[in-house]
């Protein structure tokens, strides 16, 4: 209580038989488990650090097909059919950092963090590979998980491309022309710039 610290709340009896319908109650601090509490963001924003929880979660994704984003599956980065309920379809577009780390047309970077794992989307091995997952602390610039948006492509899609290598972009492998090759579980890898519809980006909120 704010006008008597002495009065905590206490699950009653819960050390031993905590259950669906235990009461909460005030009572002195007895060092007990069932007197000790964590508060914690609802939901999965749990994946996320502190720092980034409150957060608008962003959007992503292509030309090539505008009913798939990208989405955090089974440790890897891959088109998804988009809906606002996956919280592995959600991100975080980190741009702390931006101020000190640029490409060479001085676009501030970000990194791009998922809401359900908390992971961040990081640089692939080389030109053609998948891009990663990789731990991502908000506090320690890395980078590997930096990214930069190029100048509009077209219908304010953009490119997304390495910080360090403004090269190397997005690219939903096989997009192309014939949009009927996106689809579910479609792979993001870094490629060349060959101006395909699977390498012009959109990055915008879900809350919108």
């Amino acid at each position: 209580m704010v006008n008597n610290i002495h009065l905590n709340f206490d699950a009653l009896d819960g050390v031993t038989e905590l259950q669906d319908g235990t009461p909460v109650v005030l009572w002195e601090w007895l060092e007990g488990a069932n007197q000790s509490w964590k508060i914690l963001p609802w939901g999965t924003d749990g994946g996320l650090h502190p720092a980034l929880s409150s957060e608008c979660t962003m959007r992503i994704f292509c030309s090539a097909g505008e009913e798939y984003s990208i989405a955090a599956r089974d440790g890897a980065v891959c088109l998804a059919p988009a809906d606002p309920n996956d919280d592995l379809q959600h991100w975080v577009k980190d741009m702390r950092h931006g101020e000190d780390i640029k490409d060479e047309y001085e676009q501030p970077a970000f990194a791009l963090v998922n809401k359900a794992t908390g992971e961040a989307i990081q640089h692939s091995l080389e030109k053609g590979h998948p891009v990663r997952l990789a731990a991502y602390d908000p506090d320690c610039p890395d980078e590997s998980v930096m990214w930069t948006e190029s100048e509009d492509v077209g219908d304010d899609f953009h490119c997304i491309r390495m910080a360090s290598n403004i090269q190397l972009n997005f690219d939903a492998v096989h997009g192309g022309e014939d949009e009927s090759v996106v689809q579910d579980g479609t792979t993001i890898i870094l490629f060349d710039w060959v101006e395909g519809d699977n390498q012009r980006w959109k990055i915008v909120p879900w809350c919108e």
